[in-house]
Parts: structure tokens; C-alpha cells; sequence
């Protein structure tokens, strides 16, 4: 979309030059761009296009979701949409969902609550690179660490 000041700049410097190129090098624009705007007999107006969202027919359901007595997080909410027949990602969800909190205030912290689990039953887990010496080359070694977690074990703490 070209601005009404590129238009008149257009049509006044050309109307000095008489030149597209001597146009486009003083303006410091393309000469496509010079040719498009002398093409244009009146000045440019503005019209946005108004796209469609595919959250379009989920915003009341997420918004009843987000607000007590659910308040839902985003990820909870995306799973649920997911299942309902959403078919897109998660980041237009997380955008709406700002712009609801924005409206309704901050969410509970009831959104998420803490599951307990028995020993062993949740890990955490990591893949690492290392560089090593091997009969005598230097090789890439990857490594992959997990430890089990115990819920009612308290992290150790230096004195």
C-alpha cells in the first residue's frame, strides 16, 4: 500500500524531472514503485482487509475456559480446542489469551495445580555433547543423562 506523501513526492518531482529514473534515484525509491504511482490518477486511499481468524469459532469457548470458575491455563485450553476440532497452533491461542486476561484481569493461581507423584514415576532427562579423547582422536560424544525424581526427597544444601 503506498502513503498519500509518496503519491504527491511522486507526482511533484516528476513533474520537475519528467524522468522515472531521475525520479526514483532523487526519492531514493524503485522505479516500478515511480511508474506504479504516476500510473495512479488520484491519490491512494487506505483499506485494510479484514482477515478471518481460525480461533473465530472458539473465542466464547475459550473465553468461558479462561474465566471462573474454570480459569484454564493455555496449554489446557489448546489440548481441549485440539480435541474439539481446532486445527491450528498454539501461538493465536496464547495471543487471544492475552488479550482476554487483558480484559479480565490476571488468572487465578488454582489455573495449575501440583500433581504429586509416587517415587519413580516422574524424570527428568537431558541430551549433552561432550568432546573426548578416543585412541588417541578428539570425537564428539553425546550423552544422555535421566534422573528419577522422589517428591518428598529435599535438595541438598551446603551448610
Amino acid at each position: 500500500m503506498y502513503r498519500l506523501q509518496d503519491w504527491s513526492a511522486v507526482q511533484r518531482v516528476y513533474k520537475q524531472t519528467g524522468s522515472k529514473r531521475e525520479t526514483a534515484r532523487i526519492l531514493g525509491i524503485s522505479r516500478n514503485t515511480v511508474k506504479k504511482l504516476l500510473g495512479l490518477k488520484e491519490e491512494p486511499e487506505y483499506s485494510r482487509t479484514d482477515y478471518k481468524s481460525c480461533l473465530d469459532g472458539y473465542k466464547e469457548l475459550i473465553i468461558e475456559w479462561r474465566c471462573k470458575p474454570n480459569e484454564f491455563n493455555g496449554t489446557r485450553i489448546f489440548r481441549v480446542l485440539k480435541k474439539k476440532g481446532y486445527t491450528g497452533s498454539v501461538g493465536p491461542v496464547y495471543r487471544f489469551l492475552q488479550q482476554v486476561d487483558e480484559d479480565t484481569g490476571p488468572v487465578s493461581s488454582k489455573a495449575t495445580v501440583r500433581i504429586e507423584t509416587p517415587p519413580g514415576d516422574q524424570a527428568q532427562f537431558d541430551w549433552s555433547e561432550y568432546s573426548m579423547v578416543i585412541g588417541g582422536r578428539e570425537r564428539k560424544v553425546h550423552c544422555f543423562a535421566m534422573l528419577l525424581r522422589h517428591p518428598e526427597r529435599k535438595p541438598y544444601a551446603s551448610p
